[in-house]
């Protein structure tokens, strides 16, 4: 925490004595703190005289207890819409299923029949409409692909047998034919999985493509005309299309969900998430009045002398203990970050997709910006738990396992007495803070509400009979057309407190104002006093204070700009009527870009320089694109021609590639027996077509997933083989009670499908398993066994099909994961280290572009940011890009760490407690680096708007001084940068760090501020938003060098140093002249 204490007002430890009791004084104020809380969030109630805490009671043992049937419901999640969608996701199946007993119908599709629930299945009505209706096209785009290229490779393998069959010969079997259709299937299959890969929303068209040409080219070598190949063909588009047909009418008209729908249940939520994180916030801070926060966390951990391997019984003392109230809070932000990644995934669709409503898409994204300013410095206000565990580690009150407490300074140094003292010191604090915080977080959690009301995202409060109006009170209400003038007044009354309770501080700390304000001469700062330690103790408790205080008002500047914008919305008629919302030609040309782009550079599009006024900006290279380290840029119209040949080499040579040849070489490792002649027609009589196709659904590109996709698959199939079985003997093979329990089992099935959307391939091959076997059935029950047997496959009774579909997709999923580890294995794990590779380069650039914008606003060279060419404008571009593909990153991250508990290891075990440091050390860094871009907007010229009780030439004067200073230290920030740069290339090569390798030095903006103004740090400024600005700066970024020492510490750890030191123990050998190790015992000499 060297950064943090280094920084505040200059305080000198004259403290007064007490004269009360601290232990009675402190039981005392927290128990009235916490009665005046508990008023403070509860309604007013007649109490018949009784006592609050009686009359509580009392309500809670009349209130009846829920039965444990709606408690087990309430756990499962079955509201009202899971149940609706899963009865919809099991609606389109049932339906082509039940469609298929008619004779017409039956008689159109023959024996594919069965494929249309199949594919009904696979089309997935339950999406929202404009994900259904983007993969809808994309559908059909594929199978009309599909069906072409099925034509034009069916039709060359007919020649290839007209060519290569002598005149009048009989023969069913061709091998010329059969060559052809194997290397057209390869083919299919290799570019259609690369285009899988690289595009995820190729996912299920590929799915889908796979299907059509593997029954084609399969089918293949037994047409002898055109003729046939082109029934087939029409036969099976026309199984699509049906299936297509189906799935579109019940996404549209049965239980229509659009993804407008979707994104405002998510705003819904995710106010309603905020709220709750407020009074989480509000709970923790409650609980900080009496609670410890630096104890101990006693935990029974395995530990040896060098703390590497485990031996048992051993007591030891990790990390400071969580309180219910700190883990509440956690819980309340990481459901907070983890719905606001869900809804940035669905923004796109919903503001692409046309609809009757009220909010237009640039209303969407503004509410979403909006959201994002909210989230940041909640998420900020979090991280004191945080920081209050790395006091603790840097003080020597709890033990750390990466050593904390070596890294940290003398003065940090304390013993158990400090510990108590610090400690009552923070709970008087936090009573002092109470009456400002609540009064803000409640003025705020009343915001949401009014902008939730006003933005029809929460329903409106119904009134209650027999309520008084005038037991009210006068102030505005949520709703109400002046609440939004009530809420600035509200924050703005907070920010005057501030003074205050930072003066309240002080005097609990027995210092008078005058001490406060004063600031000791250089010389004694240059050369500590004796007391020194307990001065910049105090400057560090200033600066939390300052942090926490900073981050509440930023939230609660957020919340009023999202009060405003519902209040704007209202007042310009939005919010009357609804209206036709359609997507403009932009937006559309957009989506259909987006399908294919890949995100390679942080900025691809920015020129090397703009004009902007009569200013020429100079952009860096981190604007431009990646330089070729074996090619200058192109000049010629040779050498561009040249870079586009170049991109074919690099296409076979990519991941992709690598992941569509084995995809193809699985393929093709079952579907060889059906271009073979011996073994063709046992291709044909088994169904083989199936393991095939099991590979195209469920291959993936790492062992990890392989392993467990395989076992769970097999376990799934075998479940709808049972259910198959109990669905077709329970109502003694009658075809209406079948279809009833078929439909019954899918609805039940769908549960799982949408409660574990990460299993969703597991899912789709057990109920496409289900279907497959009942709908054989049925349809042989429809067409006769005559006629299913005329295309060479068998009829088999349900118990002898069922056993067969499960050996046919253990055999798929047995082959897709051994050509997942063969030749060599695409695993988990070395997919993590390479993508935590990226990740600690992306942070070094957003480390870097931070810093970029941290200068320019100082210096006010920001430019216009509503100029899409400005500085400011560029940088900001540049960092919301790198932001987004961290939070895309980082969850990658835990999922491969997850998936690669299920590969087998060979040697030595996986590091995971290691590379899961490495991830939460990744994390931090970037969330403290998002929140001192955010703090720092208090620096921006245009800034006054969120400070109105200040002056800016004050505050300009103010951070010039600060300027000069951060202007002397670009030389650290850039050793960060490159230090992060050197740990990214030395996880993704494998590469031993360099010896000795030094952590930037702490910037101890301290001493450097006060060299060039001694009262830079006094109170006078304390009221400057800067100064909270700075506070912030210098808390979280001594929160990176913490975090940076750490990361180092786990990438030594996991590729070693280059260290060629060696130490000579002479007590059992010595060395000659020579320098050679001579040995006393006995034993040959070589």
């Amino acid at each position: 925490m060297a950064d943090a204490v280094d920084v505040g007002p200059e305080l000198k430890d004259n403290r007064e004595a007490r004269q009360q009791d601290p232990a009675t004084s402190e039981h005392e104020s927290a128990d009235k703190e916490e009665e005046d809380l508990k008023e403070h969030y509860t309604e007013p109630a007649s109490n018949n005289g009784l006592p609050a805490e009686k009359m509580q009671t009392a309500k809670e043992e009349e209130k009846p207890k829920p039965s444990k049937v709606k408690g087990l419901w309430g756990q499962l999640g079955l509201d009202t819409g899971t149940v609706l969608m899963m009865f919809k996701g099991s609606l389109a199946p049932t339906i082509a299923i039940a469609w298929y007993q008619s004779r017409d119908i039956s008689g159109i599709y023959g024996t594919l029949g069965y494929l249309v629930p199949i594919i009904s299945v696979l089309s997935l009505s339950i999406m929202p409409r404009a994900k259904y209706i983007q993969t809808l096209l994309l559908n059909i785009l594929g199978i009309c692909v599909g069906s072409a290229m099925a034509l034009l490779g069916t039709w060359s393998a007919i020649q290839a047998r007209k060519n290569t069959t002598p005149a009048g010969s009989v023969e069913r079997y061709n091998s010329s034919q059969s060559a052809v259709c194997a290397i057209w299937l390869f083919a299919n299959i290799y570019f259609a999985n690369v285009m899988r890969a690289k595009m995820p929303a190729l996912q299920f068209p590929v799915i889908m493509y796979s299907i059509f040409t593997n029954v084609a080219f399969t089918f293949g070598p037994l047409f002898q005309t055109t003729a046939q190949a082109e029934a087939l063909v029409k036969q099976l588009l026309t199984s699509f299309l049906s299936a297509f047909a189906i799935s579109t009418g019940v996404s549209l008209f049965i239980i229509p969900v659009s993804s407008r729908t979707v994104v405002q249940k998510e705003q819904a939520g995710y106010v309603q998430g905020i709220r709750g994180a407020l009074k989480a916030h509000t709970a923790y801070l409650l609980s900080l009045e009496s609670s410890d926060m630096f104890s101990a966390n006693k935990t029974t951990v395995d530990v040896d002398d060098d703390n590497r391997h485990k031996t048992k019984n051993q007591k030891s003392t990790y990390g400071t203990t969580e309180t219910p109230e700190a883990k509440a809070l956690k819980v309340a932000i990481a459901g907070l970050v983890a719905l606001h990644g869900k809804l940035h995934g669905d923004m796109p669709f919903g503001k692409r997709e046309t609809a009757w409503g009220k909010l237009d898409a640039q209303d969407l994204d503004e509410m979403f910006r909006l959201f994002r300013g909210i989230l940041i410095p909640l998420v900020g206000m979090s991280t004191i738990t945080d920081i209050f565990e790395r006091i603790a580690e840097r003080r020597g009150w709890v033990k750390s396992k990466l050593n904390s407490f070596d890294r940290a300074e003398a003065w940090e140094h304390c013993d158990e007495e400090s510990k108590l003292e610090e400690k009552k010191v923070w709970n008087e604090v936090m009573k002092s803070l109470h009456d400002s915080f609540a009064v803000a977080a409640s003025a705020m959690d009343e915001g949401l509400e009014h902008a939730g009301l006003l933005l029809e995202l929460l329903p409106k409060p119904k009134k209650k009979t027999g309520e008084d109006e005038e037991a009210k009170g006068t102030d505005p209400k949520p709703g109400d057309g002046d609440f939004g003038k009530y809420l600035d007044k509200k924050m703005l009354d907070f920010y005057k407190m501030r003074g205050q309770s930072l003066k309240a501080w002080a005097k609990e700390k027995g210092l008078t104002i005058d001490m406060f304000d004063a600031t000791p001469p250089v010389a004694e700062i240059i050369d500590p006093v004796p007391d020194d330690g307990q001065h910049r103790r105090d400057q560090q408790q200033l600066y939390l204070i300052l942090y926490m205080e900073h981050l509440l008002y930023s939230t609660g500047i957020a919340i009023a700009a999202f009060v405003k914008f519902a209040d704007s919305k209202v007042a310009d008629g939005t919010m009357k009527k609804n209206h036709l919302i359609l997507p403009g030609q932009r937006r559309i040309k957009k989506w259909i870009l987006d399908l294919g782009r890949e995100d390679a550079t942080v900025d691809t599009d920015s020129p090397d320089s703009m004009e902007s006024g009569s200013n020429i900006v100079y952009m860096g290279s981190g604007f431009s694109k990646p330089k070729d380290p074996e090619h200058l840029p192109p000049k010629t119209i040779w050498e561009h021609l040249g870079n586009g040949v170049r991109t074919i080499p690099r296409f076979f040579r990519s991941a992709e590639s690598a992941f569509g040849f084995r995809v193809a070489c699985a393929t093709l490792t079952v579907g060889i027996v059906a271009f073979l002649e011996k073994t063709q027609t046992f291709f044909t009589e088994q169904r083989l077509v199936w393991a095939m196709i099991i590979i195209a659904i469920g291959m993936t590109m790492t062992s990890g997933q392989s392993m467990f996709g395989f076992f769970g698959r097999v376990v799934g199939t075998f479940v709808a083989a049972v259910l198959s079985i109990v669905a077709w003997y329970i109502v003694d093979q009658k075809k209406p009670g079948v279809i009833v329990f078929l439909w019954l089992f899918i609805f039940l099935e769908m549960y799982f499908f949408l409660k574990f959307p990460r299993f969703v391939p597991i899912w789709l091959v057990a109920i496409v398993s289900q279907v497959l076997i009942i709908g054989y059935e049925l349809q042989v029950r429809r067409i006769g066994i005559a006629a299913a047997s005329a295309t060479g496959q068998p009829y088999y009774p349900i118990y002898e099909l069922a056993p067969y579909r499960l050996a046919c997709v253990a055999a798929g999923s047995l082959v897709a994961f051994i050509w997942t580890i063969f030749p060599y294995p695409l695993s988990d794990r070395s997919w993590l280290r390479k993508d935590l590779g990226n990740t600690l380069y992306l942070l070094a650039n957003y480390y870097s572009v931070v810093h970029s914008t941290i200068g320019a606003r100082m210096h006010g060279t920001e430019g216009n940011m509503e100029r899409k060419e400005s500085p400011g404008r560029q940088l900001k571009k540049a960092r919301n890009k790198i932001f987004g593909t961290l939070i895309m990153l980082l969850p990658s991250l835990r999922s491969h760490a997850d998936w690669q508990k299920w590969e087998p290891s060979i040697g030595g075990k996986f590091p995971r407690e290691t590379y899961e440091g490495i991830i939460l050390r990744s994390t931090n860094i970037m969330n403290y680096l998002t929140l001192i871009s955010y703090a720092t907007q208090a620096w921006s010229d245009d800034s006054e708007v969120l400070y109105p009780n200040t002056d800016p030439a004050v505050r300009r004067k103010w951070l010039n001084n600060l300027t000069a200073v951060l202007d002397s230290i670009n030389p650290t920030s850039h050793q960060i940068t490159s230090t992060l740069t050197l740990l990214a290339a030395s996880i993704r090569e494998g590469f031993a760090l360099p010896p000795y390798m030094q952590l930037p030095e702490p910037y101890d903006l301290n001493r450097r501020l006060e060299a060039v103004d001694k009262g830079i740090l006094d109170a006078r400024h304390v009221q400057d938003p800067g100064y909270s600005a700075y506070a912030c700066l210098q808390v979280a970024s001594s929160m990176i060098m913490d975090d940076m020492a750490r990361l180092i510490e786990h990438v030594k750890d996991l590729v070693g140093e280059t260290d060629f030191a060696f130490k000579v123990s002479l007590s059992d050998s010595s060395l000659d002249s020579s320098g050679l190790s001579r040995n006393s015992g006995k034993g040959k000499s070589d």
